[in-house]
């Protein structure tokens, strides 16, 4: 039967084993009425035989034709309730189709507004969390730019310090450096002095040991007055002598180096802090 369609197909279906139990007894049944009719008919005819009375042919084929209607009739009413139970069922069938289609309907509906709500909810968990990303994101910048912000005023203090320690010192360097080189300049004034006073006291003494060990030359002394530069050790000893200013004789300018050799060690301070002084020595030979 078609979802448009009033009326059943045209077709038998197999009977159920309860619907051919409920048909045989109403066979059992109806064929008891008719053997029950009959067999009350048979006796009053046996009767009237036994008295010789003629049966009535025309009452039994009223009451055989009245007996067949009633079979035909209950046969047509066990169709009609057949026919009835058959559109019972479809009606049944159908109403069950209907209302499969329409839980079907309605799941697929609720799944739908389930989808659409998991959807939603997914859609909405990933703004607020991409809301939480930014935010943490924009929470880290400002951190990662305060910390950046301390680290500059930190170096720039720090700088700002060095600047001032750099310069503190450059400045304490400056002033040791000026007393020092002030020291030094003093120290060493004070030590010309010293080695002045000791040059005019050792000169004579040179000059004599010198001209003690200097042999004359053939011309005599005079006119022999050259400048010799004498290097001297520690103790006094004659590393070297060389006229650097001639007295414009040759005989007598190595005169007066071999004495300046032969009077080796010559006198000088020991005083360590003067033999710079006397380290070298520009001798002018005046005999």
């Amino acid at each position: 039967m078609t979802a448009g369609s009033t009326r059943p197909r045209n077709r038998r279906r197999p009977l159920s084993p309860l619907a051919i139990g409920l048909a045989l007894v109403l066979h059992a049944f109806l064929f008891g009425i008719m053997f029950i009719k009959v067999d009350s008919h048979v006796k009053p005819v046996a009767a009237v035989k036994s008295l010789q009375v003629k049966p009535d042919k025309d009452v039994d084929v009223i009451e055989a034709t009245a007996i067949d209607n009633e079979v035909l009739e209950q046969k047509k009413e066990k169709k009609r309730a057949l026919e009835r139970e058959k559109q019972r069922r479809i009606a049944e069938e159908k109403k069950r189709k209907a209302e499969l289609e329409r839980k079907r309907k309605e799941e697929i509906k609720r799944k739908k507004e389930e989808q659409i709500r998991k959807a939603e909810a997914e859609k909405k968990r990933k703004k607020e969390a991409e809301l939480k990303r930014k935010k943490e994101a924009e929470k880290k910048a400002a951190e990662k730019k305060k910390k950046e912000e301390e680290r500059k005023k930190r170096l720039a203090q720090e700088k700002k310090r060095k600047a001032a320690e750099e310069k503190k010192r450059k400045a304490e360097a400056e002033r040791k450096r000026k007393e020092a080189a002030m020291k030094k300049q003093m120290e060493a004034k004070a030590r010309q002095a010293r080695a002045s006073q000791a040059l005019s006291k050792y000169v004579p003494r040179i000059q004599q040991k010198v001209e003690d060990n200097w042999r004359l030359p053939p011309r005599g002394a005079e006119g022999c007055n050259p400048t010799v530069r004498v290097n001297l050790a520690p103790d006094g000893k004659v590393l070297s002598a060389k006229i650097v200013n001639s007295s414009g004789d040759s005989i007598c300018d190595r005169s007066v180096e071999l004495a300046f050799r032969k009077a080796s060690p010559i006198p000088i301070p020991l005083d360590p802090d003067l033999y710079s002084e006397f380290k070298t020595i520009d001798f002018p030979f005046r005999p």
